[in-house]
């Protein structure tokens, strides 16, 4: 078997290891960031020993090197989500099976396995035993080239400058307005508990093909309302009418620039395979 890791680096190792930035941090932060560093690489240690162990062909890359790669039979993240939808935006029909690093302090809602039950729930996944989830993504083109990214979660849409108003004409289906706000959140059914859910947006069935959107702090002066502030779309269109907005692909680590007049397109895209979802942890954690 061929097999991907894709893996984090933990907050050390992203400086160099260099204690000396934790030295102004208190005691109990510090102690967290040295055990995260210490978790992470043996987790991802250990993950590609037994890998290879079984005799598959590994290949191992951090996430913010990742870009689609040759055909693999599986690919594992290794960090907390931020890692995993990394790897899901760039995956393209392989399945994805997570194993979270840290599990004290990463939430990890994507993942099925830490450091010491990934040996069995990867037995399970390779045997059949393991239940998969096919979880729709977002297509996004911009001026009608598809972007290399599949959005997992989310896009955000916004001005580049946190503190600005952004003006846009938006488009759910066949309803279009001319709206000023702080920006637009379009989500997935797997991301309708990430940010757009913070904005007042509600948790969607996982096996739902709907696009969500909800607009962030619309300002509607002098005395009227939009029409379109949340709600659901096959297909969203979106054109700055500002010369400085941006799109997030789930997260703050993809962004795309975008000038005056853009358009951007986002549509349901292809499915992603997903081993071993805790449905009910979901349902707990976001009722």
């Amino acid at each position: 078997m061929r097999m991907l890791v894709v893996f984090k680096k933990s907050f050390l190792e992203t400086r160099g290891g260099d204690r000396r930035v934790l030295v102004a941090l208190p005691a109990a932060d510090r102690a967290r960031f040295l055990k995260a560093d210490v978790e992470n690489r043996e987790t991802l240690r250990e993950v590609v020993a037994h890998l290879r162990s079984l005799g598959a062909r590994v290949d191992v890359v951090h996430r913010g090197h990742l870009a689609r790669r040759r055909s693999y039979d599986l690919v594992l993240s290794v960090g907390g989500d931020g890692t995993f939808l990394a790897a899901a935006g760039q995956v393209v029909d392989t399945p994805l099976f997570g194993v979270n690093s840290d599990p004290t302090h990463s939430l990890g809602i994507w993942t099925c396995s830490d450091r010491h039950t990934f040996r069995q729930r990867l037995a399970d996944a390779i045997a059949g035993r393991l239940e998969t989830f096919r979880l729709r993504r977002l297509r996004i083109a911009i001026n009608g080239e598809a972007t290399p990214e599949l959005a997992f979660n989310d896009v955000l849409f916004a001005s580049r400058n946190p503190a600005a108003m952004t003006k846009y004409r938006f488009s759910a289906d066949a309803r279009v307005e001319a709206q000023r706000s702080s920006g637009l959140w379009i989500a997935t059914a797997a991301g309708s508990t990430a940010g757009i859910r913070s904005a007042g947006g509600r948790r969607m069935p996982l096996s739902s093909s709907k696009i969500q959107y909800a607009v962030r702090e619309p300002y509607t002066w002098p005395a009227r309302r939009y029409a379109l502030t949340r709600g659901f779309a096959d297909r969203i269109v979106i054109v700055p009418l500002v010369p400085d907005a941006s799109l997030w692909i789930d997260g703050a680590r993809t962004r795309k620039d975008l000038a005056l007049g853009d358009r951007v397109e986002i549509r349901p895209g292809a499915p992603l395979t997903v081993f071993g979802l805790d449905l009910k942890r979901r349902v707990k954690l976001f009722p």
